[in-house]
């Protein structure tokens, strides 16, 4: 019986010293996280993107600007705030230039404990020559022809997880003019939007 006793015991040592080693082998991110919310549109359909309003419960409402985003489609995109607190609410307002089309959508998270929660288990991910477990801290709107709206986590674009797909709504924006702004984006991307088209099916 003793001899059992210390096969298990030498079994377990051992188990315990591998997982050791494995966890040790791969550097923990010892730096603050901040999770933040990002926007992020396909290559060659850029948009203006107006301010993100965030609502929380019992909080004050916050906004951060944003302002012209072009490329990366599920990628961390442009900076849009501080998650912090997690909000219940995200509105996002946009103008597509390719369509000359102006956007909003109101996304509600039903859960955003439940939300934070996935965005704080590690992903791993190689980056600067190292392998890292880093927490999907950004929370990342990827905004697509059509009104396409895709909601990821992510800490880079290779582990991006999709959370939330919407339509948001067009509308006619009479207070803006974005007429400068679309002429000079179809002087790059005219070319790219008469062969490829708004290609609606692919986000």
């Amino acid at each position: 019986m003793i001899n059992k006793l210390a096969i298990l015991f030498i079994v377990f040592c051992t188990s315990a010293l591998s997982v050791g080693c494995s966890l040790a082998s791969t550097p923990k991110w010892d730096r603050p996280v901040t999770y933040s919310a990002r926007v992020a549109v396909p290559r060659h359909y850029d948009a203006w993107v107006k301010q993100l309003r965030f609502e929380a419960t019992g909080e004050r409402a916050w906004w951060w600007p944003v302002g012209i985003t072009s490329c990366c489609w599920r990628a961390p995109g442009r900076s849009g705030g501080k998650l912090e607190p997690m909000p219940d609410y995200i509105h996002v307002t946009w103008f597509s230039f390719a369509e000359q089309q102006p956007y909003t959508r109101l996304i509600h998270i039903p859960d955003p404990e439940a939300l934070r929660e996935r965005m704080e288990q590690p992903a791993p991910v190689n980056k600067w020559g190292k392998h890292h477990n880093l927490p999907r801290y950004n929370l990342v709107l990827g905004l697509a022809p059509g009104g396409t709206v895709v909601l990821w986590i992510m800490n880079w674009a290779e582990t991006a997880i999709e959370v939330g797909r919407y339509k948001a709504v067009p509308f006619e924006d009479e207070k803006n003019d974005y007429s400068t702004w679309v002429e000079d984006y179809l002087k790059e991307h005219g070319e790219y939007l008469e062969q490829h088209g708004l290609q609606l099916d692919r986000w």
